[in-house]
């Protein structure tokens, strides 16, 4: 039976194929830039990111159609210029070519959006390492609980209830820890060099949308102390009647 927390690591996993994907793209779509002329001013007026003639800008857009478009949403190429490059520079390739100013500034777009990249799959390699810790915390209670179950409560003498006893309540101590381990883990920033950042809360918003719970971890640990802490209870009453 998939839990809460297997289907969010089935979530990050597909998210990181995503994002290495499109790190690629941009890789790519960067190289190509190197490579695409410019188109110098001759009026003597300051630099602007747009110049005459639509055409010239053409090998810019077509390296963005081969490189990015084919790894995002279907969309117009015009959508997603604007999506990836912002409306100004979008504008531009669509209007004018590429004179030096526009070059850099598409190149500097395309390095904050590869920094943004980096960091979200560093911030996905915590989250993955987040849910890890969390299976290996919820998933020995399940087990137990699951195999305990199979033996009655007036079957076990006062020694094996009062041992269970226990056993329950270190149970609950980790789904506490695990509940504040995350909580910290939540309010994190992960960053590349400086140049760009993501909160995990923010993140953890974004992947989830869709599933069942927001907080896959949260939520199973405590329903999972709340499951333990009705055993405890039942295992109380058993304790009273034995003393």
């Amino acid at each position: 039976m998939r839990t809460y927390i297997d289907r969010a690591r089935t979530r990050v996993e597909r998210e990181r194929e995503a994002v290495a994907e499109k790190r690629d793209a941009y890789d790519r779509f960067r190289t190509r830039l190197e490579s695409t002329p410019s188109q110098p001013r001759s009026d003597g007026i300051g630099e602007t990111l747009v110049s005459s003639g639509t055409s010239a800008s053409r090998p810019i857009r077509e390296a963005f159609t081969e490189t990015i478009a084919p790894v995002c949403e279907d969309r117009p190429r015009g959508e997603l210029l604007a999506a990836e490059l912002g409306e100004e520079i979008a504008c531009a390739l669509t209007t004018g070519g590429p004179t030096p100013a526009l070059q850099r500034a598409v190149r500097a777009e395309v390095d904050q959006r590869r920094d943004e990249l980096v960091a979200m799959d560093r911030a996905l390699d915590a989250e993955a390492d987040s849910l890890e810790r969390a299976s290996e915390a919820l998933d020995p209670i399940r087990n137990w609980l699951l195999e305990e179950n199979e033996t009655a409560l007036s079957d076990c003498g006062f020694e094996a209830l009062s041992e269970r006893h226990a056993r329950l309540a270190a149970f609950r101590a980790d789904c506490d820890d695990l509940g504040a381990s995350r909580q910290t883990h939540l309010g994190k920033t992960t960053g590349a060099g400086g140049r760009a950042g993501l909160r995990h809360r923010d993140l953890i918003g974004y992947l989830y949308d869709g599933l069942p719970v927001g907080h896959p971890v949260l939520v199973t640990g405590v329903r999972m102390d709340d499951l333990c802490g009705e055993c405890q209870r039942a295992v109380r009453d058993h304790l009273v009647r034995r003393v």
